[in-house]
């Protein structure tokens, strides 16, 4: 959808402001605004194109055909039970925002500068201070800057 990292902003009312590249992207590739806001962790907010949740929530509901599951079943309920906890539909205003949940804020400290990044089929938003975090988390040592020479870096 789109490349690198976009700074965007969550205003006093709790509204992401996303750049007119990602506005613009949305439409393009999804012919909607429409989004489901969420997190695992409350840390982490994961934003997909409704029609990305969609296809989640399909491979969620699937029976599994190999291994326990029994055990497999219920990590698919306690990933439904996070992903439902904190979050919410929403669609992207005519300046656009979306609202994040409250309680997802809070957890998130979603307010003022964040990070935006695109993973595979959603955005990834992190605050400002848990952006450099997970940066720093993230850091490549010697031999993982090796092996991205395996993926053609």
């Amino acid at each position: 959808m789109f490349r690198g990292a976009q700074s965007g902003n969550v205003d006093a009312k709790g509204r992401l402001k996303v750049s007119s590249l990602v506005q613009r992207r949305l439409q393009e590739q999804y012919e909607s605004g429409e989004v489901f806001i969420t997190s695992l962790d409350g840390v982490t907010v994961s934003v997909f194109p409704i029609k990305e949740w969609a296809a989640v929530e399909s491979r969620l509901a699937d029976k599994s055909t190999a291994g326990n599951q029994a055990a497999d079943g219920a990590m698919k309920n306690k990933i439904l039970f996070q992903a439902n906890r904190y979050g919410a539909e929403n669609t992207l205003d005519n300046q656009g925002r979306f609202l994040v949940p409250a309680v997802l804020r809070d957890s998130a400290g979603m307010r003022g500068e964040v990070k935006i990044q695109w993973q595979s089929n959603h955005m990834v938003v992190l605050s400002a201070a848990n952006y450099e975090a997970a940066a720093a988390a993230n850091e490549l040592s010697g031999d993982e800057l090796g092996r991205a020479a395996d993926y053609g870096f």
